[in-house]
């Protein structure tokens, strides 16, 4: 087990690398457009040239500053200059080769350098910009997560239990509309109808300043969107996983030996039936952090969702934010995928992973 888990970390810190390396190669290739504002242009631009992306140079002859002006001469794509001395100077940043751009962020990321932010906070480090984010949406889907494992399991074993009956169809049902309904769609409504319409939750996420009451209420409406889904999710899984088991032949011969129903439910069933629903709870966890990323936007909470997109916007492409937050989301992943094997050896002891036969 040792070895499989080495191996697997392994592979973590490779694919983690790999997808950051495309990441950079497609954020790169990217139209991008500079601050519009000239101090913000000029912050921008020096600190490429900070941090290897880009040359800075002097232009002083007549001839040639005359020709990049008039567009005659053509300087490389992505180029920028500042006219200075009333037009006797030309201050010109250009591109390095990209090839040039990557190493040069590989040895930033090796040296633990993730670079500062160069369009949404310019010269403030992602980092510290993560720390004050990832906070915030850890909590949310923590809390969506304690929440809907409970009431998924609840209703997927009460439908297990009363299959084909008027509550397991009513659940079914319920379960259908909710999987196809996206969790943005529905967080709309729940801010429409409960936010503006009644006003008994705050309509968008407090102030970072507001405690009390009204810190936990405003978590209501964003819980609610991120868990409805996944209860729908776990209680088809649950009630399809327990249904099978029910109808097994060693949940038959405990009910022969005395037990009665909710004890070879208990004992027996339950516990077969976690061998696949636990990896798909750790799983879930992935789908949840993806789910509110668009749900962030909408009730303006202050997570590493909402920063995401906002990074991607047009006029504030932030690459090392953008890169850093790509590293989050694919650690989270990954790490996610690593716990699902594991989590198999835990649940039934007989599966080794990576054993040999």
């Amino acid at each position: 087990m040792l070895r499989y888990i080495i191996i697997r970390a392994i592979w973590v810190f490779i694919i983690l690398f790999t997808v950051l390396s495309i990441n950079f190669v497609i954020f790169k290739l990217a139209p991008n457009f500079p601050p519009a504002d000239k101090d913000q242009r000029d912050i921008f631009y020096a600190r490429q040239v900070v941090d290897g992306y880009m040359t800075e140079r002097l232009e002083t002859d007549p001839l040639i500053i005359a020709g990049i002006q008039a567009g005659e001469i053509s300087l490389p794509r992505g180029s920028y200059y500042v006219v200075e001395l009333s037009g006797a100077r030309l201050r010109i940043y250009e591109p390095v080769p990209i090839s040039v751009q990557y190493f040069q962020w590989v040895g930033n990321v090796l040296q633990n350098n993730w670079g500062v932010s160069t369009r949404l906070r310019p010269n403030v480090p992602v980092f510290q910009m993560l720390g004050e984010r990832i906070p915030v949406t850890l909590r949310l889907n923590l809390i969506a997560l304690f929440v809907y494992i409970p009431i998924g399991f609840f209703f997927g074993i009460l439908a297990a239990l009363k299959k084909n009956s008027v509550t397991d169809n009513a659940i079914s049902l319920g379960v259908m509309v909710f999987i196809s309904t996206p969790n943005f769609v529905l967080m709309l409504f729940l801010v429409l109808i409960f936010g503006y319409t009644l006003g008994w939750v705050p309509f968008s996420f407090p102030a970072a300043d507001v405690t009390g009451i009204r810190f936990y209420t405003g978590m209501i409406l964003p819980v609610l969107g991120l868990s409805f889904g996944s209860i729908a999710g776990l209680t088809r899984l649950t009630r399809a996983e327990l249904s099978e088991v029910l109808t097994s032949e060693f949940v038959l011969l405990a009910r022969t030996k005395g037990l009665s129903r909710p004890q070879a439910v208990i004992r027996h069933a339950m516990r077969n039936s976690l061998v696949p629903l636990v990896p798909s709870i750790i799983g879930s966890f992935v789908g949840l952090l993806s789910g509110s990323v668009i749900i962030e936007r909408i009730y303006s909470i202050p997570g590493a969702g909402r920063l995401y997109l906002d990074s991607l916007q047009n006029g504030n492409y932030d690459y090392n934010l953008l890169l850093a937050l790509g590293a989050f989301y694919t650690s989270i992943g990954l790490i996610a995928s690593l716990l699902v094997d594991l989590s198999y050896g835990i649940v039934d002891p007989r599966i080794r992973m990576g054993g040999r036969k």
